[in-house]
């Protein structure tokens, strides 16, 4: 559930204090946003005249004119106040979703970035913007505010809608297998092959990591013919078939398993004496929590969690690593993604697309956190600004 970790986290917990952010020259301009006025379902969310990125620090943020944006499960976490322990909501109302793709509008203090100029970015706060900055919002708007250690320029060779969906199951594939220790020639088996970080993790490791066996698990028809098109090996019906009967023999055991689903316990039975588990779903560990800088009264929670957690037994009795992974602001992985991208290595899958504009319930945006709380999407939901 809990999928990532802001450079902000370690300071909203801790009631760190920063020096008041220097004000742009765009106070008093309003935009349209998706935004939530207060922890709950789907159904407050709200599109809203708001004022426009404004109260940051000039020199390391850019402002970006939306093309497009998208929706990830984490959205709903946030959306539903799970996440507020470790990353509550800076100020109310608050625009969700944290992927987007668009164009420069306000450059950059720095000149990293030009007006105009094409980009993709991943949204994580920054210890420079306190823990109230009005801005500290996401990207589901008309502009968005992005500090410039997050963005990237768009490869040219995909649509800005391709560019919003790769951001946060990007990354999270990426860092996962590289946690994981996954190289060349290892067999590697990936829960949730279908999803948003299941289609990457998937292309990840067939094209980049060079996996020899790729094996994923996915519902028979269009989703299990994507997955195979995407470069796994095997495909297992999680509907019908149990993978941990599949793959017991030692010689059908995998070198890496990489959990999207909260499947890691009998991820146990499949794995390879001394190969790894790495996890990005259920509850977070002890590790984790302390890696983000967790207060100790966060810490007092998870303490005895991971001893005691049968995920992470069951892997040390297999003599198996067993990981749980937030997502890590990175520039340098967004930028490998990138290059990927343009090679043509990896591309982007998208559900569908969505009209910000429209008020329809299926065509428009609320079309898409619909479909995509569903947990039925193939990829990505996107909704288009422009």
């Amino acid at each position: 559930m809990l999928q990532e970790v802001t450079h902000a986290t370690s300071a909203l917990m801790y009631g760190m204090t920063f020096a008041r952010p220097m004000s742009n020259e765009s106070q008093g301009k309003m935009m349209k946003a998706i935004a939530f006025q207060k922890y709950g379902k789907p159904m407050l969310l709200k599109k809203e005249e708001m004022a426009y990125p404004h109260g940051f620090e000039v020199s390391s943020n850019v402002v970006i004119k939306v093309h497009a944006s998208s929706i990830n499960p984490v959205d709903k976490a946030l959306l539903g106040g799970d996440l507020k322990m470790v990353r509550p909501v800076a100020a109310f109302p608050h625009v969700i979703s944290y992927d987007v793709a668009g164009v420069v509008e306000q450059a950059d203090g720095k000149g990293e970035f030009e007006v105009g100029q094409p980009v993709f970015a991943r949204i994580f706060g920054h210890s420079s913007d306190g823990a109230k900055t009005p801005w500290y919002r996401g990207a589901m708007a008309e502009y968005c505010a992005v500090h410039t250690s997050n963005v990237v320029a768009k490869p040219d060779n995909i649509s800005f809608e391709e560019a919003a969906s790769i951001p946060l199951v990007g990354m999270t594939a990426l860092q996962s297998l590289r946690t994981a220790g996954l190289k060349e020639g290892d067999s590697v088996f990936i829960s949730g092959g279908a999803g948003g970080v299941g289609t990457m993790a998937i292309q990840l490791a067939k094209h980049v990591f060079k996996a020899s066996r790729v094996v994923t698990t996915a519902s028979k028809g269009e989703k299990a013919d994507m997955c195979k098109a995407l470069g796994a090996d095997e495909i297992v019906d999680y509907k019908s078939q149990n993978f941990a009967e599949l793959y017991s023999e030692d010689s059908k055991k995998f070198d890496v398993c990489f959990d999207t689903t909260a499947e890691s316990l009998n991820m146990s039975k499949i794995v390879k004496q001394g190969g790894s588990i790495v996890t990005i779903a259920g509850m977070p560990t002890l590790d984790e929590i302390r890696r983000i800088g967790g207060t100790a009264w966060i810490l007092k929670l998870f303490m005895k969690r991971k001893v005691k957690r049968k995920e992470y037994k069951a892997a040390l009795a297999n003599n198996a690593s067993w990981t749980y992974l937030f997502l890590s602001p990175s520039a340098e992985d967004l930028t490998e993604l990138a290059n990927h991208l343009t090679n043509g290595t990896i591309k982007a899958v998208l559900d569908g697309t969505w009209d910000f504009h429209s008020e329809d319930e299926q065509a428009g945006w609320s079309g898409a956190f619909t479909r995509s709380f569903s947990g039925r999407a193939k990829g990505k939901c996107v909704v288009k600004m422009i």
